[in-house]
């Protein structure tokens, strides 16, 4: 009898709760899409099974696992990635080949989150030359140090006759100071250069890469579930992370009520990214080095109110003593409308959309002396 008595109050329990459930799930996925939340949405399978990016390389970090796929999907794009046997996200490519082929470096803008693979950079500009681009870029806090590093234990092993290097001033800066990165990311095993310009010590976060928070670990079944499922486990984790950032003392960070790191940074910075960008120049000898840099939308917009651009004079009087090809894309955005140059970028993410993309590769292959008759 006293069963009987418990079991209805139990199944009302059970009903109000999945409810409740479903129309917060409901609220959410309106919610995520009208406020522009930036983070990942359910992709009710489960094709992922673990993250995507890992510190699984001694000398750079940050890399994916060989022959390995991953979706990721927001509310402006929904792709999968996929990655050969070295673990780039790239189509498979041999040490020897053809002399004629670009060494492509950089970030996630390089490495194309949110496109589909064709329609990101480097494969638009393979396709339009026939000269094959390998696209080692990763996401994951990659900065030009990783870059550096990357070509130099690695990249530079496969037969080329360009190095193509793409930097991204809102978040390179930040990526390569040891200080600012131990507070957002102080678990993860990447290079720094400590000391100062050229006299620099190699450095990194955690002592062994296996100390690194970003490790291929085997999932809890109900961690796949909630992630892959659910907006309320996503919308958890993201809110975790902003309550983490926040707690960073302002003056540990870059102020955020100063304009963006195309116009705000320090000469230490800028000389981690000079020296970074030397080195790639020495280890490839004579053949081409060719540098562009990248603003995002909030920088075009800032330019645009107040004109001046320190980053690139600075950067392109560096490169032209370094005899390093120099573009700033910055620049080139003057001729778009405010929409026409929103529209380069993925609402829901910030990166290049697929008309970012040709934008780049219009502006690169039209500038580089290495293109030309291509």
């Amino acid at each position: 009898m006293f069963k009987k008595y418990l079991i209805k109050p139990l199944k009302n329990l059970i009903i109000i709760f999945g409810i409740t459930f479903v129309l917060l799930e409901i609220v959410l996925a309106i919610y995520i899409r009208a406020a522009e939340i930036k983070i990942e949405l359910p992709t009710y399978t489960f094709q992922n099974t673990q993250n995507f990016w890992f510190d699984l390389n001694d000398d750079f970090g940050t890399l994916h696992l060989p022959n390995d796929e991953y979706r990721q999907k927001k509310y402006c794009f929904d792709v999968v990635y996929k990655t050969n046997s070295k673990g780039f996200r790239d189509v498979e490519r041999t040490i020897e080949s053809s002399p004629k082929r670009v060494i492509a470096l950089g970030d996630s803008f390089t490495e194309g989150i949110g496109v589909l693979a064709n329609n990101r950079l480097t494969n638009l500009l393979e396709t339009n030359t026939q000269i094959p681009h390998l696209n080692f870029g990763l996401a994951g806090n990659f900065g030009p140090i990783q870059y550096m590093m990357l070509y130099k234990t690695f990249a530079q092993n496969y037969a080329h006759d360009a190095v193509l290097i793409g930097v991204l001033p809102s978040n390179d800066f930040i990526d390569d100071d040891y200080d600012i990165a131990l507070h957002v990311g102080g678990d993860r095993y990447k290079p720094f250069l400590k000391g100062t310009y050229p006299d620099y010590e190699m450095v990194y976060h955690t002592k062994n890469r296996e100390d690194s928070k970003a490790q291929p670990t085997k999932q809890r079944f109900i961690h796949k579930l909630l992630k892959n499922f659910t907006y309320s486990y996503n919308m958890y984790r993201y809110l975790k992370v902003m309550q983490r950032v926040k707690a960073i003392p302002e003056d540990e960070l870059l102020d955020t009520s100063k304009v963006p790191s195309y116009f705000n940074y320090t000469q230490a910075q800028f000389d981690r990214m000079k020296y970074a960008l030397e080195e790639i120049k020495c280890l490839a000898g004579n053949r081409p080095v060719m540098v562009y840099s990248i603003p995002i939308e909030k920088e075009i917009k800032a330019y645009r109110q107040h004109g001046e651009n320190p980053l690139g004079k600075q950067l392109k009087a560096f490169c032209d003593s370094a005899n390093i090809a120099y573009l700033d894309l910055l620049p080139k955005t003057n001729r778009f409308k405010e929409e026409e140059y929103q529209a380069l970028f993925l609402p829901c993410d910030g990166h290049w959309s697929e008309s970012g993309n040709a934008f780049a590769k219009k502006e690169i292959q039209s500038y580089f002396t290495y293109y030309k008759g291509k």
